[in-house]
Protein backbone atom coordinates (compact mmCIF):
# COMPACT_ATOMS: atom_id res chain seq x y z
CA UNK A 1 0.00 0.00 0.00
CA UNK A 2 1.31 3.12 -1.10
CA UNK A 3 0.92 6.83 0.79
CA UNK A 4 0.56 8.88 -2.37
CA UNK A 5 -3.15 8.56 -3.52
CA UNK A 6 -3.99 7.22 -7.12
CA UNK A 7 -5.71 10.21 -9.23
CA UNK A 8 -9.76 11.14 -8.10
CA UNK A 9 -8.95 9.71 -4.49
CA UNK A 10 -10.94 11.49 -2.30
CA UNK A 11 -10.70 11.60 2.02
CA UNK A 12 -13.72 12.53 3.80
CA UNK A 13 -14.57 12.43 7.19
CA UNK A 14 -18.12 11.86 8.03
CA UNK A 15 -20.51 11.92 10.98
CA UNK A 16 -23.25 9.07 12.15
CA UNK A 17 -26.71 10.68 11.57
CA UNK A 18 -29.06 7.89 13.04
CA UNK A 19 -29.11 5.14 10.29
CA UNK A 20 -26.89 7.53 7.75
CA UNK A 21 -23.46 8.72 7.70
CA UNK A 22 -23.53 12.39 7.01
CA UNK A 23 -20.71 14.48 4.90
CA UNK A 24 -18.51 17.17 7.23
CA UNK A 25 -15.36 17.47 4.99
CA UNK A 26 -13.96 16.35 1.49
CA UNK A 27 -10.06 16.78 1.38
CA UNK A 28 -7.89 15.73 -1.76
CA UNK A 29 -5.18 14.43 0.20
CA UNK A 30 -4.84 11.88 3.03
CA UNK A 31 -2.52 13.57 5.29
CA UNK A 32 -5.45 16.57 5.27
CA UNK A 33 -8.03 14.09 5.70
CA UNK A 34 -6.66 12.93 8.74
CA UNK A 35 -5.52 16.39 10.47
CA UNK A 36 -9.79 17.12 9.61
CA UNK A 37 -10.36 13.61 11.25
CA UNK A 38 -8.45 14.21 14.63
CA UNK A 39 -9.84 17.96 14.86
CA UNK A 40 -13.66 16.40 14.60
CA UNK A 41 -13.36 13.75 17.18
CA UNK A 42 -11.70 16.23 19.58
CA UNK A 43 -14.20 18.67 18.94
CA UNK A 44 -16.92 16.38 19.20
CA UNK A 45 -15.58 13.27 21.49
CA UNK A 46 -19.40 12.04 21.85
CA UNK A 47 -20.10 10.81 18.09
CA UNK A 48 -19.37 8.42 16.04
CA UNK A 49 -16.82 9.52 13.37
CA UNK A 50 -14.93 7.92 10.32
CA UNK A 51 -12.81 8.78 7.77
CA UNK A 52 -13.17 7.35 4.50
CA UNK A 53 -11.34 7.13 1.01
CA UNK A 54 -13.53 7.74 -1.78
CA UNK A 55 -11.58 6.28 -5.51
CA UNK A 56 -13.80 6.87 -8.64
CA UNK A 57 -14.63 3.68 -10.25
CA UNK A 58 -13.54 4.87 -14.21
CA UNK A 59 -15.76 2.22 -16.02
CA UNK A 60 -18.73 3.47 -14.61
CA UNK A 61 -21.26 6.28 -15.77
CA UNK A 62 -21.62 9.04 -13.37
CA UNK A 63 -20.46 9.39 -9.79
CA UNK A 64 -19.53 5.49 -8.69
CA UNK A 65 -16.71 5.54 -6.07
CA UNK A 66 -15.63 2.74 -3.97
CA UNK A 67 -14.76 3.48 -0.34
CA UNK A 68 -12.53 2.04 2.09
CA UNK A 69 -12.40 3.13 6.02
CA UNK A 70 -9.58 4.49 7.30
CA UNK A 71 -10.20 5.52 10.81
CA UNK A 72 -12.97 5.10 12.94
CA UNK A 73 -14.30 6.76 16.40
CA UNK A 74 -16.19 5.01 18.63
CA UNK A 75 -17.36 6.61 21.78
CA UNK A 76 -17.77 3.73 23.42
CA UNK A 77 -14.35 2.19 22.91
CA UNK A 78 -12.01 4.83 22.92
CA UNK A 79 -13.59 7.28 25.19
CA UNK A 80 -11.71 7.38 28.89
CA UNK A 81 -13.09 7.83 31.65
CA UNK A 82 -13.52 11.22 33.65
CA UNK A 83 -10.81 10.94 36.47
CA UNK A 84 -12.39 11.37 39.90
CA UNK A 85 -11.20 13.38 42.64
CA UNK A 86 -11.06 11.58 45.83
CA UNK A 87 -10.35 12.88 48.90
CA UNK A 88 -7.41 11.36 51.02
CA UNK A 89 -8.66 8.31 53.23
CA UNK A 90 -7.98 9.02 57.04
CA UNK A 91 -5.26 6.11 58.31
CA UNK A 92 -6.57 3.87 60.86
CA UNK A 93 -10.27 4.98 60.86
CA UNK A 94 -12.98 3.49 59.60
CA UNK A 95 -15.02 4.47 56.84
CA UNK A 96 -18.88 5.43 57.85
CA UNK A 97 -21.73 4.23 55.59
CA UNK A 98 -25.18 6.05 55.99
CA UNK A 99 -28.20 3.44 56.88
CA UNK A 100 -31.38 4.74 55.01
CA UNK A 101 -33.22 5.47 58.13
CA UNK A 102 -36.34 7.35 56.35
CA UNK A 103 -36.68 4.35 54.21
CA UNK A 104 -36.92 1.81 57.18
CA UNK A 105 -39.00 4.00 59.47
CA UNK A 106 -41.80 4.11 56.48
CA UNK A 107 -41.54 0.88 55.81
CA UNK A 108 -42.29 0.33 60.10
CA UNK A 109 -44.81 2.39 59.26
CA UNK A 110 -46.65 1.22 56.44
CA UNK A 111 -46.48 -2.59 58.05
CA UNK A 112 -48.23 -1.55 61.40
CA UNK A 113 -50.74 0.06 59.34
CA UNK A 114 -51.13 -3.02 57.73
CA UNK A 115 -51.51 -4.74 61.25
CA UNK A 116 -54.41 -1.88 62.22
CA UNK A 117 -56.30 -2.69 59.46
CA UNK A 118 -56.29 -6.61 59.37
CA UNK A 119 -56.94 -6.06 63.60
CA UNK A 120 -59.49 -3.81 63.20
CA UNK A 121 -61.17 -5.92 60.13
CA UNK A 122 -61.76 -9.06 62.41
CA UNK A 123 -58.30 -10.33 63.20
CA UNK A 124 -58.51 -13.76 62.12
CA UNK A 125 -60.03 -15.18 58.61
CA UNK A 126 -63.56 -17.18 60.25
Amino acid sequence: MTDRPAQGDRFVVQRAAGKKWETLTVHGSQGEGSAAFAAAVQAAPRSFLRLIRLRADPEARGEVYDWTLVSLHDPRRDAVPPARKRKPAKSGGTERVRAPVRLYVLLFLAGAALVLLWLLAGGRPR
